[in-house]
């Protein structure tokens, strides 16, 4: 019985040998993927929205009984710029080319005090109506990636966050029975 043992254990060592020997077939349809090239690019977004005042507000009280157009005449008393936080790379020259490359906002680099700036409000009878030269600020991160070989994005650091002035001058405005405060 032992010698039926080895020889039955033998014959299933040689059998799986053979299959071992064979070579895996494969149709010429079948072809691995050519995958993509180790292109890098950089991704813009947006990660926040405010508004600085850039000069006082201002307001008139409309004593008509119908609607008026007041016009205010401000001057700006504050300066602004925008700046770049550098993380990975850049300069503040190569984030405002790329925001502005990536999405459909033009980057001011900076505002300065003594401009006078001109606005109309709307403001119903018997109302106040208020308002504050602004800029509107937007900040952006940009991004480094990377394609992989298989087609997808590996982020590879942050290189740096703008906080860009993306309009100015923006007017916060308000009109009430009483005084308000503009907003934005």
């Amino acid at each position: 019985m032992r010698g039926k043992t080895r020889y039955g254990a033998l014959a299933g060592v040689l059998a799986l040998g053979a299959g071992l020997l064979l070579a895996p077939s494969a149709s010429a349809s079948e072809q691995s993927p050519t995958g993509c090239p180790p292109d890098t690019w950089y991704k813009v977004t947006q990660v926040k929205l405010s508004y600085e005042a850039v000069g006082n507000t201002a307001g008139k009280y409309n004593s008509s009984g119908s609607n008026a157009i007041l016009r205010y005449d401000l001057t700006t008393t504050k300066s602004k710029t925008t700046g770049w936080e550098f993380s990975g790379g850049g300069s503040l020259s190569w984030g405002i080319g790329q925001v502005e490359a990536k999405t459909s906002y033009n980057v001011q680099w900076s505002t300065t005090t003594g401009v006078t700036v001109a606005n109309t409000i709307n403001v119903p009878g018997h109302s106040y109506g208020y308002t504050t030269p602004k800029i509107e600020r937007r900040r952006f991160v940009i991004d480094k990636y990377q394609d992989t070989a298989s087609c997808g994005a590996r982020f590879l650091y942050t290189m740096g966050t703008l906080n860009a002035i993306t309009a100015f001058p923006f007017f916060s405005e308000c009109t009430a029975r009483s005084a308000c405060t503009p907003k934005p």
